[in-house]
């Protein structure tokens, strides 16, 4: 009996080890198991978005004010304790080099979720730069703009005309205000919530690895890089619009909106099966000139085949590919910087 037993426990711990591990190296098993199970349990048993618990946490680890202690703390919980669809600190470090090599005036940006990559470009952007950002979800742009402001980046949120989320009434006030007494029935319930999903997802430690910049082997840091980085705050002086709608309704609108000629750098990172045809928009609205640089995420994972196959076959662009890993995780992702040629 004890041997049936035994030979049970074993078995299931291979079946256990060979999930996590195609959890941690194939992209479809790693967005099913974060996405569609891990949050959606924390989820139920928090009461809370994963945006509002990444909130949270900024708003009791994050130096105020501080965008590279904001960036840290996203990076520190995404890795550690829940995952998250933002760029991630290895492709940020990517956007990061090209944001500082095209130095853009008018930046736009396509998917906000909480603003993590909101705050690596506006970081970098000199004084006097414009930063637009375009997210469809009323209440990941309501975390995103108190994440910005914990950071130091003051955005300026407008409002689709649909009613807001009754969770983000009180979009101005950090969702972490509470009560003394509700502060530490969720602090009792985030620590057992944390201890069993942790139970759950210690196995994939072992197959966890520390983060490489595919870049720093070819690329070395640009100096206003490592400057930033030995500052002990660093803040963005450039103004940063929030707006909230559908990218296809939200395009046609910022020509007129923002009195502009073109957007010297472009960032993608919303819905993939819109890269294509929200650039094709871009193109026709003319928010595009002779130099504009796109920047596309997640294009290997989940992937936007139908987006590269434009990019690269059309003699309107000139791009290059940059190999890396879906953000936080061992599973082949990368960008793509596409040069508008006019």
């Amino acid at each position: 009996m004890l041997s049936v037993l035994l030979a049970g426990c074993m078995g299931a711990l291979a079946v256990l080890l060979v999930v996590v591990w195609r959890v941690r190296t194939d992209g479809t098993w790693a967005l099913w198991w974060h996405d569609n199970y891990l949050e959606r349990l924390r989820d139920f048993t928090s009461g809370k978005s994963r945006p509002m618990r990444i909130l949270q946490y900024v708003q009791r680890t994050a130096v105020q004010g501080d965008a590279n202690s904001v960036i840290s703390a996203v990076d520190s919980y995404c890795a550690n304790v829940e995952w998250a669809m933002n760029v991630g600190d290895m492709k940020g470090e990517i956007l990061d080099a090209v944001v500082l090599d095209v130095r853009p005036r008018w930046v736009l940006e396509l998917g906000t979720y909480c603003g993590y990559s909101t705050m690596r470009i506006a970081r970098f952007l000199p004084p006097g730069a414009r930063l637009v950002t375009l997210e469809m979800n009323h209440h990941y742009a309501q975390v995103a703009k108190q994440i910005l402001g914990h950071a130091g980046v003051d955005a300026q949120l407008s409002p689709s005309p649909s009613s807001v989320p009754q969770s983000c009434t009180q979009g101005e006030e950090p969702v972490g205000g509470a009560t003394h007494s509700s502060q530490r029935r969720w602090r009792l319930q985030e620590a057992l919530i944390y201890t069993t999903l942790h139970c759950l997802q210690l196995p994939l430690q072992l197959f966890s690895r520390t983060p490489q910049n595919p870049l720093a082997a070819s690329t070395p840091k640009p100096p206003e890089e490592t400057a930033g980085r030995q500052q002990t705050k660093r803040s963005s002086t450039c103004k940063v619009d929030l707006l909230v709608g559908t990218s296809s309704a939200l395009i046609p609108q910022l020509k007129k909106k923002f009195d502009l000629d073109k957007f010297d750098l472009v960032f993608i990172d919303h819905w993939k099966t819109s890269y294509l045809p929200d650039t094709k928009l871009l193109e026709e609205c003319g928010l595009l000139a002779s130099g504009t640089v796109l920047l596309a995420d997640n294009v290997t994972c989940p992937g936007a085949p139908d987006y590269l196959q434009y990019v690269r076959n059309s003699p309107r662009y000139k791009s290059l590919y940059f190999p890396s890993q879906l953000e936080y995780l061992q599973v082949e992702d990368g960008m793509e910087k596409s040069i508008f040629l006019g």
